[in-house]
């Protein structure tokens, strides 16, 4: 009886990416549902009819797709924010389409930021740090756009507190809004714009 053909490379990788892809899904599911540390690898193999030992081929370990997961959202988050301030515009304008864009990030992936708001603090070693400095690298740039509005006489000046709350005001929707709500992501971001700016742009009767 003749041997059965092995797969040919371009097969397995593409097997092996459609396994990956099916954990992934499932991980962000489960995390989101019912938290990192509840989730385990059974159940991800459960959830998946993918066997431990594939698994572990696959991703390596539980904490390393918490990590994919985080880390994507922000890198892709990071990107979109750069191209945005990198337009010539006004301070008004560049801020404007900042939060809309992320709005809509939120909303077309609101259960991978569930995870990576509520789960980012079981990351450990590197993976936490490299995650961290990201979000620290939006939070610079919201705060350089705004520091850079207020220099321009745009805005007031605004102590670096109010600019946490102004982030987690439009961050921490993720708990709520979808991609197809009553409301688009970006009406909701402009409506939440055109309130806080009456509060930061300069008064010009001043």
């Amino acid at each position: 009886m003749a041997a059965k053909p092995s797969l040919s490379p371009r097969r397995s990788n593409r097997a092996g990416e459609d396994a990956r892809q099916r954990i992934m899904a499932a991980a962000v599911r489960l995390f989101a549902e019912n938290g990192y540390h509840a989730t385990g690898i059974e159940m991800l193999s459960s959830e998946t009819q993918i066997g431990r030992g594939a698994m572990y081929h696959h991703i390596g370990s539980k904490e390393a797709l918490l990590f994919e997961i985080c880390h994507t959202r922000m890198s892709d988050l990071l990107t979109r924010s750069g191209r945005i301030l990198a337009v010539d515009a006004s301070y008004e304008q560049r801020f404007r389409e900042l939060m809309r864009s992320t709005m809509r990030n939120l909303a077309d992936h609101a259960l991978e930021w569930t995870v990576s708001f509520q789960e980012f603090r079981a990351l450990t070693g590197q993976r936490r740090v490299v995650v961290q400095e990201a979000r620290d690298r939006y939070e610079r740039m919201v705060a350089e756009l705004l520091e850079g509005g207020a220099e321009a006489g745009e805005f007031r000046r605004l102590d670096p507190l109010v600019t946490k709350g102004i982030l987690g005001q439009y961050n921490y929707s993720y708990a709520w809004i979808r991609p197809h709500g009553k409301r688009t992501p970006e009406e909701i971001a402009d409506l939440f714009t055109d309130t806080l700016l009456r509060g930061v742009l300069e008064d010009p009767m001043r």
